[in-house]
């Protein structure tokens, strides 16, 4: 991988680190999601995820992955339903 892409990667990361500390500024859906992204996610959908919110394109993504973009939107679009069935779940739960 190109290490612009894994520097990109190593900051979002620490961007969307899931911080259950009581003084997190976001409210309580981003958080959720911020969490399920950090806790629920296999490291290459967290990676992929993350990564298509710094580039946000199908296309341009798929270009430094060396994937097409058709690949790269079918995989966003499972990871897209696997955090909104954790999201519905942890709602559920309440």
């Amino acid at each position: 991988m190109n290490s612009q892409v894994v520097d990109d990667y190593r900051a979002i990361k620490q961007e969307y680190a899931f911080d259950p500390g009581p003084f997190n500024g976001d409210e309580n859906r981003v958080r959720r999601i911020k969490e399920i992204i950090s806790t629920r996610l296999s490291v290459p959908d967290r990676t992929l995820i993350l990564l298509y919110a710094e580039y946000q394109s199908y296309r341009k993504l798929g270009e430094q992955l060396g994937l097409s973009h058709m690949t790269v939107r079918r995989e966003i679009l499972r990871i897209r339903k696997i955090i909104l069935d954790e999201y519905g779940r942890l709602d559920n739960e309440d």
